[in-house]
């Protein structure tokens, strides 16, 4: 198989995750700036230990070979190949990251729900129209967090000398109305790995009032002074169910772009509880393939 070479504006650095394919995984997504059309692309697997070496941050501009997903129909999909990966620039916030993120299409949550099948769009920009709520679940305790924790606590046998992995026992969601002027809200969980470096280092920094300042910080994020949008992803074992990836600023709202239903496919739900339950598969949240 022929490799394409891609040049990728890093947006998305998903919660590592441990899988029984790839163990210690990460997913990136981001912007392709190669071609006429800026557009999607999802990187998976990323190696634990790639990740955690801190040198390739959001909004870094990277070169590097790719293969089509063979596992995975979505369409944005691809397997990297690390080892050619080059560096090539580093966008700051302001003019230049502003006018790539602005000329990415921007779509309704409802449309992308409604939307079933592999076609259509599993990366995308949205732009809330209005925040309803952060709201977080407490998972101490349970079989599954259980499971992970010890997994983890074992080490990794791939990314030696990188620091173990710590899971969070929350998950931490936001709840907003998108731009259809029918929408009754959406509830989606945020995997960005920023909020899990927040509980990480917060928890210890503040003991007392760490999850008061994660929720005070998010919202802050999403306060429509800085023209906020958000990055969103759907599963690949649970296609309806969306997650918050992070955060964008800056973003100037424009008309959605439209993702008609494919054909029997219904309206969404008054509220379509999208993504408040966990994957089908504990391979991994988001892709472990």
């Amino acid at each position: 198989m022929v490799a394409e070479r891609a040049t990728v504006l890093i947006t998305v650095k998903a919660s590592p995750e441990i899988g029984r394919t790839h163990g210690e995984t990460v997913c990136v997504a981001g912007i392709r700036l190669d071609g006429d059309d800026y557009r999607w692309i999802r990187l998976f697997p990323v190696q634990w230990q790639w990740f955690w070496q801190g040198e390739h941050p959001k909004y870094q501009v990277i070169e590097l070979e790719i293969d089509k997903h063979d596992k995975d129909q979505r369409p944005e999909s691809y397997r990297p190949r690390l080892d050619t990966t080059a560096v090539l620039d580093q966008l700051p916030a302001g003019k230049r990251r502003a006018e790539v993120l602005n000329r990415l299409p921007q779509y309704r949550m409802c449309d992308l729900v409604a939307a079933k099948g592999w076609a259509r769009p599993s990366l995308g920009l949205v732009v809330p129209r209005e925040i309803t709520g952060f709201t977080r679940e407490d998972h101490t305790g349970d079989t599954a967090h259980a499971a992970k924790m010890n997994r983890a606590a074992q080490g990794s046998l791939l990314a030696q000398g990188a620091p173990k992995l710590e899971f969070s026992p929350f998950t931490f969601k936001l709840a907003y109305r998108c731009q259809s002027a029918s929408c009754r809200g959406h509830e989606q969980s945020i995997v960005d790995w920023e909020i899990s470096e927040a509980w990480r280092n917060w928890r210890r920094s503040y003991p007392t009032d760490y999850l008061d300042r994660i929720e005070e910080k998010w919202l802050s994020l999403v306060d429509p002074a800085r023209l906020p949008a958000l990055y969103v992803g759907n599963q690949h074992q649970a296609p309806q169910g969306f997650l918050v990836l992070g955060i964008a600023r800056d973003v100037t709202p424009v008309e959605p772009t439209p993702v008609g239903p494919g054909p029997g496919d219904t309206a969404p739900r008054s509220s379509d509880g999208t993504s408040t339950d966990p994957p089908r598969s504990t391979e991994g949240r988001l892709f472990d393939l």
